[in-house]
């Protein structure tokens, strides 16, 4: 007989609570909160220790400093935090191996000297550990030489004056070292060799307007030559202007009038002699440019580069081109002599009875000033173009002027600018830079300077024969001279005085309402 055998599990019997109100809601579920969260725990169950930032790669700029010269420590590639902390750092210098006070990146090369060993170490931390440290060093080479300080004299030139450099303060270098410099000379940008190494620029080579630089190139021997360098202007001096020409010459192979005009093309003068407008260079030869006129008076050179002519025999302005043709600009301007562009543009005609503006285009004429008493002969404009002056005949030697608006009208009546310019028949006015008047006066065969305060001084030897007809400045081309006026010599072979003033035409410097005149 078998006999079977059962195991039973017995559960034992939990007691339930009567009610709900047997049941504690006031005891929160217990949490554990010292252990260390997963991720902050290492393989063995423990929180990582802190990981110091890696060495920075470092270098010094520039890499071998010289004596004399700023120079600084240069992280090229930064420390790597691998827990991420931001990293920082800091440096150590030391001289000759003793540290010195400086923390900073840059060393000043202001006390340097060479022979010098300087290193750096710079250190990195994330602001718990300092990682490890990278080092450079230098020794510092030569010094270079300190270029001289640059200066003119006189500080200030105007055209002619001989302009000077001065080294001061002297170049310098601080091991001792031999120097050697060189001077180099430019003319309104423009290399001048026959100046190399020279401390004077000769008054010859200095004309108005130009603007002269030195450069001062110093070297040692070791270093690539360092520079100084200073520009100076050269303007009109009106303290100093002359007080007499500085130079009264005829020109016997030039033929010229009257009037006078310069052409830049050629480098010709173009006068006339009675019958033709010719044409001469300033070295002697001479070419027919117009035949068949007669009655030339004054003559100017308009904005578009064409000539206009007034021609008392025919009552007319004539414009004349480059190439020689001729046109008639206007028929109504009666015995005209003084013929002046204005700032504008426009022809301004002086014709005895009245000053006339003239439209070189359409030839349209407008009466300015009317005279009675005295005759209106020659013209031309202040440095700002607000006044006109008005050279007479019959007045004893009055130049008179009107000012003038914004269009240049007249606002005023003919008013008194200076008396006593010579006896009184102005044949021909110019302005210098300064604003100074230069008038040819027939009758006393004198040509005079009248300056701003209205002194009237005598500018030449009044001898008859060379007396000059009018008053015409140079273009400086060709080798007429733009610090000159000329003349044309009706009672000397109709040949052509040079005078020279010194400095030049008002023209380089006018304004008008403010701006420069536009041709």
């Amino acid at each position: 007989m078998l006999l079977s055998l059962a195991l039973v599990a017995c559960t034992p019997q939990v007691e339930q609570p009567d009610s709900a109100e047997d049941t504690d809601t006031d005891v929160p579920p217990v949490e554990d909160t010292d252990e260390p969260d997963d991720t902050d725990l290492d393989d063995t169950g423990t929180a990582p220790a802190n990981r110091a930032p890696t060495a920075p790669q470092i270098v010094l700029s520039p890499p071998a400093p010289d004596a004399g010269e700023d120079f600084a420590v240069v992280i090229v590639k930064p420390s790597i935090d691998l827990d991420g902390d931001p990293v920082t750092y800091s440096y150590g210098w030391t001289l000759d191996g003793v540290p010195v006070d400086l923390t900073g990146v840059e060393v000043s090369g202001a006390t340097t000297v060479q022979d010098q060993v300087w290193e750096v170490t710079v250190t990195p931390t994330d602001g718990t550990d300092a990682g490890p440290p990278s080092v450079a060093s230098a020794v510092l080479g030569n010094a270079a030489p300190t270029p001289p300080g640059l200066s003119f004299s006189p500080a200030a030139v105007g055209p002619g004056d001989a302009i000077t450099l001065v080294l001061d303060p002297a170049a310098t270098d601080p091991e001792g070292d031999p120097l050697t410099i060189s001077i180099r000379w430019y003319d309104d940008g423009f290399l001048v060799p026959t100046l190399n190494d020279l401390l004077v620029v000769p008054g010859s080579q200095v004309e108005l307007g130009e603007t002269f630089r030195a450069v001062a190139s110093v070297t040692d021997g070791y270093h690539t030559a360092v520079s100084a360098e200073a520009s100076l202007l050269v303007e009109i001096q009106c303290d100093d202007v002359p007080a007499f020409n500085g130079g009264d010459t005829t020109l016997s192979d030039a033929r010229a009038y009257h009037g006078i005009a310069f052409e830049s093309s050629d480098e010709t003068l173009i006068g006339f002699d009675g019958s033709s407008l010719i044409k001469s260079t300033y070295g002697g030869s001479r070419s027919v440019f117009l035949p068949g006129l007669s009655g030339i008076q004054q003559m100017d050179r308009l904005p578009d580069g064409d000539l206009v002519l007034g021609d008392s025999t025919n009552a007319r302005l004539l414009r004349v081109t480059p190439s020689g043709g001729s046109a008639t600009i206007s028929s109504a301007v009666g015995s005209v002599y003084g013929v002046t562009v204005g700032p504008d543009g426009n022809v301004y005609v002086a014709n005895g009875v009245a000053v006339l503006r003239v439209d070189p285009t359409s030839g349209e004429l407008t009466t300015l000033v009317t005279v009675s008493g005295w005759s209106a002969h020659s013209l031309n404009f202040n440095l700002d173009s607000t006044i006109m002056y008005i050279g007479s005949i019959g007045t004893g030697g009055i130049v008179y002027y009107v000012t003038l608006d914004a269009d240049l009208n007249p606002t005023s009546e003919p008013l008194v600018y200076a008396s006593g310019v010579g006896i009184g028949y102005h044949d021909g006015i110019e302005v210098d830079a300064c604003g100074n008047l230069y008038v040819a006066d027939y009758s006393s065969r004198g040509f005079y300077r009248v300056e701003l305060d209205g002194t009237v001084t005598s500018f030449s030897d009044p001898v008859a024969e060379l007396y000059g007809h009018g008053a015409v400045w140079g273009n400086g081309v060709g080798g007429w001279r733009d610090d000159a006026i000329y003349q044309p010599q009706p009672y000397n072979g109709n040949s052509v005085r040079e005078i020279v003033v010194g400095f030049g035409s008002g023209d380089k410097v006018r304004t008008w309402n403010g701006v420069a005149a536009p041709w």
